[in-house]
């Protein structure tokens, strides 16, 4: 045989160690999933619920917020009948700019006052004009006074979210009247609200304690927060994990869900 047909030596050994390393390849280990589909929960533990109270006796109006559902901070929870209120402020705003304009009247019918003698008279005088107008003055003030009073109580009046979270239950129906400083709603703020859900085992590697996860609604995947990982507890083939809310969820307080988890890399 030709020297030009056979392999040279060189060639012949890598071929024949890139064959051996073809045999003894090791499989890759198999990927942690990038999802899991699980059934979740999230709850309000005991003792996390707050009474928000009632500023005033008034009528209950309106209960914009279904009983579970999530809300913003400064969402209407409660809405009572302010009328009362109102017509007493636009009376007392009347008061108040009619004393404004009787002021002005008698400042501009005061003599103007001129140098020269008969000082001491005119002291006497002046203060004769002026002891009347200053009591006049302290009334407007009163007024006014009283005018920022009711307003804060109006703006108070309605219940507010206080911050993102739950309300939990109405104690008051509509047409139903508070009671002033006693409880109206019970809500409770996100950062008390935990989710609660099981994965399968070989599963769970990438959903840590302390890891960061991705909460996606299965129903509708445009529906997502974040969260935590607050726990994750071995239960036989599966584990129970605790998860902490980073956004306010879209889930209904204590119903289960079927949701989508991710691991934030």
């Amino acid at each position: 045989m030709p020297s030009s047909a056979l392999p040279s030596a060189p060639l012949a050994g890598a071929a024949l160690l890139a064959a051996l390393l073809a045999g003894l390849a090791v499989p890759p280990a198999a990927a942690q999933p990038a999802s899991v589909d699980a059934q979740a929960q999230l709850v309000a533990p005991p003792g996390s619920e707050q009474e928000l109270k009632a500023t005033a006796s008034l009528e209950v109006t309106a209960l914009p917020v279904a009983p579970n559902q999530p809300v913003r901070k400064g969402d209407l929870l409660l809405a009572v009948d302010v009328t009362k209120m109102e017509k007493e402020l636009a009376e007392l705003r009347g008061k108040v700019a009619n004393a404004q304009k009787e002021t002005r009247d008698r400042i501009a019918d005061q003599p103007v006052a001129r140098g020269g003698g008969g000082g001491g008279s005119s002291g006497g005088s002046s203060g004769g004009i002026n002891s009347p107008m200053e009591r006049f003055q302290l009334d407007q003030l009163d007024s006014m006074n009283e005018m920022a009073t009711l307003q804060s109580r109006i703006t108070e009046a309605p219940v507010h979210a206080p911050v993102d979270g739950y309300l939990v239950r109405h104690l008051y129906a509509v047409g139903a009247s508070t009671k002033r400083r006693k409880p109206a709603v019970t809500f409770v703020a996100l950062e008390k609200t935990v989710l609660e859900t099981t994965v399968p085992a070989d599963q769970a590697g990438a959903f840590a304690a302390g890891s960061e996860v991705r909460v996606a609604s299965m129903i509708d995947p445009a529906q997502v927060f974040l969260g935590r990982v607050e726990s994750a507890a071995p239960a036989g083939e599966t584990v129970a994990l605790r998860i902490r809310p980073s956004e306010l969820p879209f889930l209904t307080l204590g119903t289960s869900t079927p949701v989508t988890l991710s691991p934030v890399r």
